[in-house]
């Protein structure tokens, strides 16, 4: 996969002012916690998902670590274009990029998905991927009608978007308020606010009857994930917009124009994630 304009592609872009700094967690993952296991485990939810990626393009919008990126192109997509807004999102796939000797169908560039031209510079690919990143940017279905648009005829689109909670005493609602307090507050509350969630997690492994030590080791069958990353990601996780699942499907079905194929869905009452895999028509 190419760029139509090269030239653009490299203008600099930024989140917005009060965003969570997701690439500077993204490094301390590729450091800290990515192992050949969950490589592995992470190109498994990724088959998953989205099948079979022999000889397929592929982008990964908001491409974070990297980390699926590099399982695709050892999954042996044809090509490969990752971009993030996030500068330190995107030297995290630069290091993994290297890591993988520098292929030359992989291509990491600075990119925005709310930015017009970047659907205008990227040529349509058979398998658009942006998993737990629209809802971050500021404009969520901005930015799902952005990605959808750079899926090809018979091509496919994953996504992945918070769910909307209202049943819960922390609801969805409350939760954004929690994240914009942790993205405007000093470092050192941060911190505090970065342990009391780590306590509450605990505390929950607790109420449970988890072993936490153990939870903890067995948090990477979660797609290669770590859990105190993503613990430190959830909680400043902002800008944090949200929907139901429905929502999405009709969005994605009447605004852009594509069918679902497939939903694993979070809980009624849950916060996380609905995993979406649509399609777009031959026709």
């Amino acid at each position: 996969m190419t760029l139509n304009r090269p030239g653009p592609s490299e203008l600099p872009v930024a989140p917005p002012p009060n965003a969570f700094h997701f690439g500077r967690n993204w490094q301390r993952y590729v450091s800290a916690h990515l192992d050949p296991d969950r490589e592995r485990i992470a190109a498994a939810s990724l088959s998953a998902l989205v099948g079979d990626l022999s000889g397929k393009t592929f982008v990964d919008v908001g491409c974070g670590s990297g980390l699926f990126s590099l399982c695709a192109y050892r999954s042996g997509a044809s090509s490969i274009v990752s971009f993030d807004v996030d500068p330190d999102a995107v030297k995290a796939t630069h290091d993994l990029h290297r890591r993988a000797g520098s292929p030359t169908n992989w291509r990491v560039i600075h990119r925005s998905i709310l930015d017009p031209a970047t659907v205008a510079d990227l040529e349509p690919a058979d398998v658009v991927y942006s998993w737990g990143v629209l809802h971050h940017t500021g404009d969520m279905y901005g930015a799902i009608r952005n990605a959808a648009a750079l899926v090809k005829r018979g091509g496919r689109f994953a996504i992945a978007i918070y769910n909307n909670d209202t049943d819960r005493w922390v609801t969805s609602r409350r939760w954004r308020h929690i994240k914009r307090a942790y993205n405007h507050a000093p470092r050192g509350l941060q911190v505090g606010m970065e342990l009391l969630y780590g306590l509450y997690w605990l505390a929950g492994c607790i109420y449970h009857l988890q072993d936490p030590f153990r939870a903890a080791r067995e948090y990477r069958q979660s797609r290669g994930m770590a859990v105190w990353t993503d613990l430190v990601d959830w909680l400043g996780g902002y800008p944090y917009e949200f929907a139901k699942a429905r929502e999405i499907i009709d969005f994605c079905e009447t605004a852009c124009g594509l069918v679902c194929r497939s939903i694993v869905p979070e809980p009624a009452d849950g916060i996380g994630n609905n995993e979406f895999l649509f399609e777009r028509p031959l026709e």
